[in-house]
């Protein structure tokens, strides 16, 4: 009996805790960072351009331009924009689009375009035929399109493709462990009367460089210029604790270009601002991030005010193995199975 009830309790808390599906088709943290130039969980409002691939878990607004640059990126099975709900935006240039909710004003220009909702005031191009689940109204579909079947298949598996991501999941465990490795041991010097600040880096066994900047985020973010000594490091992650971040440092030398070796994990961030170029991916998967000017990196955020361009330049350099989703079920599994045992051995 006892023994029953001791499997009962275990497939309801494997049922609890294990996330089924969410990732088994998904992409794991460094995909994501790689295949996609921005990754928004809520909102996004978009006021430039996006060189990559854009995913807006919420309604995206605005009047930005994306896949400007659609060569030389990574492949992917997602559309080169995919909004989870609705949408306006002035362009995409490359690989397509989905949309989950209404598209109401856009010029799709290259790729299929699967929209699952009404479409207004657009103009859908290439040479891909649209599927347009709802209404059109004062648009051109100049593609052409699909119906009946070929329709209903093709959104989907556009929506398939969308959904097969649980993006916060993944970033959110993912910025999660960063935030848990240990400083290598490099040096971050203040000069100037504090007005620049170096940063020595100093790699670990793997290559890679870690910066644990929570005793001294406030004062690095003061500072007026970044310059860094990269000392053979093959990558650079930087971990802060601060909730609200305001970053208008310059990057001294050029540096921002070092974008792909530089990932800033704001891991308990909810506002960050960025008035000057910025180098690096961003990892802040609770905050709202505003960016008035370029940024040379991956930005994966919970809400998006774009201000600036973003360039496709994704950390690339060798990332701790994180990870999946199912290992952090599992071992949380595993913690439920001793304390049930216990519980069991304590009755006894």
């Amino acid at each position: 009996m006892r023994h029953n009830i001791l499997r009962t309790m275990t497939v309801a808390a494997m049922a609890a805790i294990v996330p089924w599906g969410v990732h088994a088709a998904g992409l794991s943290f460094s995909e994501g960072l790689s295949q996609f130039n921005v990754i928004v969980l809520g909102d996004a409002q978009v006021n430039s351009h996006v060189d990559g691939r854009t995913y807006v878990g919420g309604n995206l607004t605005g009047t930005g331009d994306f896949v400007q640059h659609p060569n030389g990126l990574a492949s992917s099975s997602y559309s080169g924009l995919t909004v989870m709900g609705n949408a306006k935006f002035n362009s995409v240039n490359g690989l397509g689009t989905y949309v989950g909710g209404n598209l109401t004003g856009g010029n799709v220009n290259s790729g299929a375009a699967r929209i699952k909702g009404n479409v207004s005031n657009s103009n859908i191009n290439g040479s891909s035929k649209a599927a347009i689940g709802g209404t059109i109204k004062s648009s051109n579909i100049n593609a052409g399109q699909l119906s009946g079947s070929n329709k209903t298949s093709a959104l989907n598996s556009a929506a398939a493709v969308a959904s097969s991501t649980d993006f916060s999941t993944v970033f959110n465990q993912g910025s999660s462990f960063l935030s848990g490795l240990k400083d290598t041991g490099g040096s971050v010097v203040f000069s100037n009367n504090n007005s620049k600040v170096t940063f020595n880096a100093k790699a670990g066994a793997d290559g890679l460089a870690v910066f644990n900047l929570s005793s001294i985020d406030d004062k690095v973010f003061a500072a007026g210029e970044f310059s860094f000594n990269l000392n053979g490091a093959k990558g650079i992650i930087f971990n802060s604790d601060n909730a609200k971040i305001t970053i208008s440092a310059n990057f001294l030398n050029g540096s921002a270009s070092l974008g792909n070796q530089m990932l800033w994990n704001f891991y308990k961030a909810t506002d960050v601002t960025l008035n000057n170029q910025f180098g690096g991916s961003i990892v802040a998967t609770n905050a709202k991030l505003t960016n008035n000017n370029n940024i040379e990196g991956t930005v994966v955020v919970k809400t998006l005010y774009q201000n600036g361009e973003i360039h496709s330049d994704p950390f690339c350099e060798p990332i701790p193995s994180i990870p999946e989703p199912s290992t952090y079920a599992l071992m949380a599994l595993g913690v439920a199975m001793v304390s049930l045992v216990a519980a069991k051995r304590r009755s006894a």
